[in-house]
């Protein structure tokens, strides 16, 4: 007869199989949802091996949702989903963030629109400023009219003509990154508060040191403290910036500040809550503009037959944005911008934008949620509260059955020709494109961010013709950043007359 001390052991030993192994690797509802790889009911060890520190893993992702569809599960508690049911259940159906994104997100000690963790707050506060970035109100922005005019006619086109009377070699990656800072921060705190890193690029290249250094990890305390520090003065200028500035306004730093005064938050926390989401709202535009910008251009600069179509449509405009340079004649031409509607409205602009934030989006990243604690049917199958899920915009966008060819880059498939198959088939592909994320968590800045896109394009592409001179490392890193592996894109600027 067995000891009954061997009899117990035995006995817990099955139960503990049963509970670790056996039921969640085969029996019950979860384990039912297709796997990425045999051990992930049981270990994290298969993803965290294919994801090493601080990247995502796109290709091994894409080629597990090819294989299993569109949910795959990546470890006892990760899902990734890629399919329209997905989006609608997570992101629209509100299930809140991980606690990472309070983690690495947060500024100042303080939460912003991207750090909070629960949908009431942020909610809340969204409401406080969305009005300053809805569609209509960046369309009719007396002020973001006149500090574009500023940063295009005053800096970026001096810059340029700078290059061509030289060398005609341009920084475009460089560029890039100035123009994100200096739009976002004019607007966030007026022109005359904001960056000039057009300009300064000494002052740009001490910033982004920083700024990159923070993101990677490296000497972070150091770096946060520089970043945090000068964010603040530039939220302590913008409180002095008269309503009626001959310039500018500081138009989302007042309209925060303004809305919570009137709030709970108390007086001694309201200064580190405009700052932690203005710094928000700089990071945002500094990845997107960096990303998308060089993309276009990358893209551009090898198709000179787009790049011309492209330089007529802008043209067609009843107020193209052209500078004395290229006036034909060399006289003195009105500093005018496009009607932000008219340019918005540009059938070739759009597909050029849209393809390249399909091709190249600012973040590929899986935008984790967490399943609530009674837990939810994706996708068919029963996920268990808890769970984290979530949804990459690059794999959204390589869906094969939606976008033909979809690792290619062709503008073209956004143009329509009026036809109902034509129409139905842009419909769907809208449906799938997921660049600024869909929900209440949306990027609050899409549309200023593609006005902001549109503007500088129209900008350059209407007065130059652009060829690579060096773009060594181009491909996009697997990172929450799909910033180019190189971190590099040169270009020569040949000017184009009007009537070219």
């Amino acid at each position: 007869m067995l000891p009954l001390v061997l009899i117990s052991a035995v006995a817990l030993f099955t139960a503990l199989c049963y509970k670790y192994i056996i039921y969640p690797g085969f029996i019950s509802p979860f384990s039912k949802v297709p796997k990425a790889h045999f051990s992930v009911p049981l270990t994290s060890l298969w993803i965290k091996w294919k994801r090493p520190e601080g990247t995502n893993a796109i290709p091994t992702l894409l080629e597990a949702h090819r294989k299993h569809g569109p949910i795959v599960r990546l470890s006892p508690d990760e899902l990734s989903v890629a399919s329209l049911d997905g989006l609608r259940q997570v992101y629209t159906g509100g299930f809140e963030k991980s606690q990472e994104y309070a983690d690495e997100f947060i500024n100042y000690g303080t939460p912003n629109l991207v750090s909070m963790v629960q949908n009431r707050p942020h909610s809340i506060q969204k409401r406080m400023i969305s009005h300053v970035y809805s569609k209509s109100s960046i369309h009719n922005s007396v002020d973001l009219q006149t500090l574009s005019k500023i940063l295009l006619f005053e800096r970026m086109f001096p810059a340029l003509q700078s290059a061509v009377q030289g060398d005609k070699i341009v920084d475009a990656y460089g560029l890039s990154q100035a123009l994100g800072v200096d739009f976002v921060t004019a607007f966030l705190f007026g022109i005359d508060n904001g960056t000039d890193y057009i300009r300064d690029i000494v002052a740009r290249r001490k910033f982004m040191t920083n700024y990159w250094a923070k993101k990677d990890g490296v000497d972070t305390e150091r770096t946060t403290e520089e970043l945090e520090a000068y964010v603040l003065s530039l939220c302590h200028a913008a409180e002095t910036v008269s309503e009626q500035s001959p310039t500018s306004r500081p138009v989302v730093h007042a309209q925060l500040s303004s809305q919570l005064s009137k709030s709970a938050v108390p007086p001694q926390q309201r200064d580190l809550a405009v700052a932690s989401e203005m710094m928000d709202h700089i990071s945002a535009s500094i990845d997107t503009t960096t990303v998308t910008m060089t993309y276009i251009e990358w893209e551009l600069s090898q198709n000179l037959g787009l790049q011309s179509a492209l330089r007529k449509e802008l043209r067609s405009l009843p107020s193209p944005l052209l500078h004395s340079l290229n006036s034909g004649k060399g006289e003195q031409i009105e500093q005018k911008l496009p009607d932000p509607k008219e340019l918005d409205a540009l059938p070739l602009l759009n597909a050029v934008l849209k393809e390249v934030l399909r091709v190249y989006p600012p973040s590929a990243a899986l935008l984790d949620r967490v399943t609530p604690p009674g837990g939810a049917v994706i996708e068919g199958y029963d996920i268990p509260g808890g769970i984290t899920v979530g949804t990459s915009a690059k794999i959204m966008h390589l869906n094969e059955k939606v976008f033909s060819n979809a690792e290619s880059f062709k503008p073209e498939r956004w143009l329509s020709d009026g036809s109902e198959q034509s129409v139905n088939r842009i419909k769907q592909m809208n449906r799938w494109f997921w660049s600024f994320g869909s929900g209440g968590r949306m990027c609050i800045g899409n549309h200023f961010a593609i006005h902001m896109l549109k503007t500088i394009v129209a900008a350059i592409y209407t007065n130059y013709e652009t060829t690579i001179v060096a773009d060594e490392g181009i491909e996009p890193e697997d990172a929450f950043v799909a910033l180019p592996v190189g971190r590099k894109l040169v270009l020569k600027l040949n000017p184009v007359d009007e009537g070219t």
